[in-house]
């Protein structure tokens, strides 16, 4: 099991599966900033820190990205999870005080919910995967497509899922609002 995990397949599928989650991320918020106050704003930051910490917040995802794809991978990785961290935190604080907002992860509303925070700690397991130091041995052409056919599936994976938790919201608004 150790040399599994010793591959340098896992290591590399984790950190670029992260750096396309970070960089698509980043691109979003940084694509429509007032959204990204507006959600910073949903969790109950103050106005006069919203606008530093949406620069901070999107620099930050930013470097997460290109750190996840660089030498200096083992600190994307532990950028990557630290940031997912907060974010499940600032989830899971939302849900104790029963707040409904959305979660901010882009795209059409997602209210907050356990699943975004456990789904949040999987990718901070995913991150742990990616900070690990493998045996980085000489790579065939063939462990690049491995790598790339891996991301794209864990992308759809990942898209598939958001459309999932999104149509059990809208379908949960509905049945709350009568408009069923």
């Amino acid at each position: 099991m150790t040399d599994l995990l010793n591959s340098p397949l896992w290591v590399l599928i984790s950190a670029s599966a992260l750096a396309v989650l970070f960089a698509h991320a980043a691109l979003l918020k940084a694509a429509d900033r007032e959204l990204l106050l507006h959600h910073l704003a949903g969790y109950g930051i103050p106005v006069g820190v919203r606008g530093a910490l949406a620069h901070v917040v999107i620099a930050v995802e930013g470097v997460t990205a290109a750190a996840l794809l660089s030498p200096w991978r083992s600190v994307g990785a532990w950028l990557a999870a630290a940031l997912l961290g907060i974010y499940a935190l600032a989830m899971a604080l939302q849900l104790v005080q029963r707040r409904v907002i959305d979660c901010g992860c882009g795209g059409q509303a997602l209210p907050v919910s356990w699943v975004l925070v456990l789904r949040n700690s999987l990718l901070m397991a995913l991150a742990w995967m990616a900070s690990q130091s493998a045996d980085m041995r000489d790579l065939a052409w063939i462990d690049f497509w491995v790598v790339m056919a891996a991301v794209l599936l864990m992308v759809v994976l990942y898209t598939a899922i958001h459309q999932v938790l999104m149509q059990q919201a809208m379908l949960r608004q509905r049945l709350f609002s009568g408009s069923l």
